[in-house]
């Protein structure tokens, strides 16, 4: 019998996390579902889940998590994962302690529009080495003041990647509030990388519903995984401010953005400068701010879409 829609969604989704290694539960399988037909109900995936063959018969069980089987099996195994993930949830649970720390000081500047965590951290799923990935939405025409100002600290205290082998911060991802829409940085043959990448994101502050007209601009992210709900600010992720009650935001002095864009470019190390702006793994202009120097986007979609071929076509 040939397989559904959702059969295949359900495969393409444990697919995916197998490249990262990564088991998952049955509601994460529905959360992440893969390029539906449409937004399937949680119950509709269990019932697949537990009674399709065809799925079962492609897949490993064990203790509630699920990874890739059959064909595949040798790319995964049980042995360990549970553990790893474990671990590596309290070490995020850890980085985010610092990072709500850190947001008492990004709230002090007006230009600072809203700021995400990213990458490893977004997904709970970092060790020690692990960098603290940071997508900050800034006021129009101020980046690189933002920037320079945020960065700083992190700069004379030596928790920067290179500087620090334990919790660094990395300010790899800024856009200006005008340039929200994304597609663009997508490659062309494919990028379900980028798509779990921005869906994934943790929001951690706000000023004024910035992350509602990020979804809103990226309708694409939306298609391909729809029962991934529009994020906003836990109550376990909020910071209060340093500021003292009624005392407006510091202003970062953005008539002086070519002074602070002059000194961040001379600091550019070489991998930096030798990518710019060759595609999307690293842009650097006046609304967007991408330091991507390693960007495995490509391998990805290309060890993905030979996994697919194996186990769906």
């Amino acid at each position: 019998m040939p397989s559904t829609d959702l059969e295949q969604s359900i495969i393409r989704t444990l697919c995916w996390f197998s490249i990262s290694a990564r088991p998952v539960t049955g509601f994460e399988i529905w959360k992440w579902l893969i390029d539906p037909a449409r937004a399937y109900d949680l119950s509709e995936v269990y019932r697949v889940i537990n009674s399709s063959e065809w799925v079962r018969s492609r897949m490993i069980e064990q203790g509630g998590f699920y990874v890739i089987g059959g064909a595949a099996k040798p790319l995964m195994s049980f042995e360990g994962l549970r553990e790893t993930r474990s671990k590596n949830y309290m070490n995020a649970v850890k980085k985010f302690y610092k990072l709500r720390r850190a947001m008492k000081y990004f709230r002090l500047f007006s230009s600072v529009y809203a700021v995400g965590a990213v990458n490893s951290i977004a997904w709970w799923n970092t060790n020690e080495q692990s960098d603290i990935d940071l997508f900050v939405i800034t006021k129009p025409g101020s980046i690189w003041s933002t920037r320079f100002w945020m960065v700083l600290p992190f700069i004379l205290f030596g928790v920067r990647p290179g500087a620090s082998k334990q919790d660094p911060f990395c300010f790899s991802f800024f856009v200006s509030h005008d340039a929200l829409a994304l597609e663009h940085l997508r490659f062309p043959e494919g990028d379900h990388e980028f798509t779990f990448w921005l869906k994934s994101l943790v929001p951690l502050y706000d000023r004024g519903e910035e992350f509602r007209v990020l979804t809103h601009a990226n309708p694409w992210a939306n298609h391909a995984l729809p029962n991934v709900s529009s994020r906003y600010v836990h109550p376990l992720h909020q910071s209060s401010s340093c500021l003292p009650a009624g005392k407006a935001p510091v202003p970062t002095l953005p008539p002086l953005e070519p002074l602070y864009r002059s000194i961040q470019r001379k600091r550019f190390p070489l991998a930096i400068r030798q990518l710019e702006n060759k595609d999307s793994r690293v842009v650097i202009n006046d609304q967007l701010l991408k330091f991507h120097v390693t960007d495995r986007r490509a391998e990805f979609e290309k060890t993905y879409q030979e996994l697919i071929q194996k186990m769906i076509a």
